[in-house]
This record gives C-alpha cells, structure tokens and sequence, in this order.
C-alpha cells in the first residue's frame, strides 16, 4: 500500500485537528520502538538518551526526508509529495515529543504562503535550485536547537538545558518550516491531505506488520 491508493475526503479540517492525529500516530510508533505506554514515560531534554531521540527524529529521520525530496525533484511528481509528507510526519513527532501544546505554536495558516491564484490540488514541484535556497533556514533551525543538547551517554558530565532557549529555538524551526512549505506555495489543505495519505499508510503497516 502507498499514498497513491489512499482516499482523501477531507478528513482533517484545522492544524489542531492534525497535531492530534500526529500525537496519535506518534503514540503508536513508540509502541513498536519500545515504549509501550508513552504517556508514563519520563521523557528529559536534559537525559543523554532521549536527547538522542529526539535528535534522531529531527536531525536524522527529518532532515533525511526532506533530503529525499530533493534528490527525487526529476523523478515522478508523487516521489517527490510523498517525501514531503514524511518530513511532515518527523517534522510534528518531533515536537509531540517534547510534549508541546498546539496552543502554544504560531498557527501554521498565518505561516504559510497565500495567493489567491494558488489553487489547491495542483501542486507544482518547485525547481532543484528553489528548494535547496528556501529549505536551508529550517535545516539551519534544526541543528541550532540540536547544538543546545549536549549530553551524550559516555560523557562524564551532565549539561542542563536552557528551557528558554530551547523554547525559542524550538519556535524558531517550527516557524521556518512552515514558512519554507508556504515559499513552495503549499497550502493548509494540501498539508492535510500530504499527512493525511501517509498517517493511513503507516497505520495499514503497523496493522499488517510491514
């Protein structure tokens, strides 16, 4: 199964709507990846270990997405939509990680890019040269906030973490990343249809065992 054969009806009406199915989502991960119930575990910006989680979700998993989106410009349209889709994925498991409020982000619609002459169901893939520019300032934002998590397992010292500039790093990114899908005239309903198409992907594969 790929996103091709997923249905979309709109199914996700707000950004709101789509953190929960992304928190849900998530959830259900973790519980392959070893954390059965996520809700009890005591997840610490300042612990070596899920410091590396976290960089692994963002500076690994993330990053290698929108990688993938680049390096597949030349190949079929819906190569390219799909691996943005999964950044879209990483991008928000990052932040559920961290345990962040929706309410406490700028909302992505006052983000994103808006022309009227834009309508939505007839994405363009951007240039190679376009999409390198604009999606260097969220590559950027990422290892700033990553640079803040120093701890490592073998390190004898153990670093704290400066929650308020985590906190405006962190904001910082997810601004950027929304600006850069708006610089790619991407709108709010395309978002939810991109996440939407790979959420009932992964869900088929944790179903089925992929």
């Amino acid at each position: 199964m790929n996103t091709t054969e997923v249905k979309y009806n709109n199914n996700i009406k707000s950004f709101k709507e789509l953190y929960k199915y992304a928190r849900k989502q998530f959830l259900l991960y973790e519980k392959l990846e070893g954390i059965d119930d996520w809700e009890k575990y005591d997840f610490s910006i300042d612990c070596s270990e899920d410091q590396m989680k976290f960089k692994d979700m963002l500076q690994i998993r993330f990053i290698e997405e929108l990688t993938e989106a680049s390096i597949s410009i030349n190949e079929p349209e819906e190569h390219f939509w799909e691996e943005i889709g999964d950044a879209i994925n990483f991008f928000l498991s990052a932040f559920v990680m961290v345990g962040v409020d929706f309410k406490s982000l700028k909302n992505p619609e006052e983000l994103l890019y808006s022309d009227k002459e834009i309508t939505h169901g007839i994405m363009k893939k951007p240039t190679y040269k376009k999409f390198s520019k604009e999606v260097y300032p969220t590559i950027e934002s990422v290892g700033y906030l990553c640079n803040l998590l120093k701890n490592r397992p073998w390190a004898q010292s153990n670093y704290l973490v400066s929650l308020l500039d985590f906190d405006e790093r962190l904001n910082r990114l997810w601004n950027n990343f929304w600006i850069f899908l708006g610089n790619m005239q991407i709108q709010p309903e395309d978002v939810f249809e991109l996440f939407w198409r790979k959420y009932q992907v992964n869900l088929f594969r944790i179903k089925t065992g992929y």
